[in-house]
């Protein structure tokens, strides 16, 4: 999914503005980014920057930890112009970018840019109780979108007065309720 170059721009105003940093160096290189499209084209929100090639992250005097960290093949640099020099003079390459603030899962400009990172990926991380969760709920929803079809196939065969179709939906249906109680123990 490619992210407007516009949201990306909205957000990073509104974290400069709306969070405070430790380091007035880090709203300038929030700034420096906003007002440059072409280096924004390649900037992706992400959650663990650190572990991407070449990753930022960025966080407000509410966090503990460097205010901004500069994660490069398995480096980290904490220095702002170091920082800022990556930042210019490698422009065309893809720079993942991690903000870290208070409330940022209820933030609409910062849910409108967050994209999967692809060095880290969240579902890869599930523990094992978390994954068999996740799959029950899939399991279900598949049941459920099933039971939903066949229901309309039923009504389609009761106004068609097709008894014996009607019958066989309908041990479908029973069948897949027997399977979703099971799914859902």
């Amino acid at each position: 999914m490619t992210i407007n170059v516009a949201d990306k721009k909205r957000f990073l105003n509104w974290f400069v503005s709306h969070v405070s940093f430790s380091r007035r160096e880090v709203s300038w290189i929030l700034n420096y980014l906003a007002t440059h499209e072409t280096i924004l084209k390649n900037v992706c929100f992400v959650e663990h920057a650190e572990k991407t090639p070449r990753g930022i992250r960025v966080q407000g005097i509410q966090a503990e930890g460097e205010p901004i960290s500069l994660f490069l093949k398995g480096k980290i640099f904490v220095d702002s112009d170091q920082i800022f020099h990556e930042i210019r003079l490698n422009w065309k390459e893809p720079l993942y970018l991690e903000c870290l603030f208070p409330n940022c899962w209820s933030n609409e400009f910062f849910l409108a840019v967050l994209e999967d990172n692809p060095h880290y990926r969240w579902n890869e991380t599930l523990d094992a109780e978390m994954a068999t969760k996740v799959d029950a709920y899939f399991s279900q929803a598949d049941i459920d979108g099933q039971i939903s079809v066949l229901y309309k196939q039923i009504d389609e065969a009761l106004g068609k007065g097709e008894q014996e179709r009607f019958l066989n939906l309908s041990a479908e249906v029973n069948q897949l309720l027997a399977k979703k109680s099971m799914v859902t123990k």
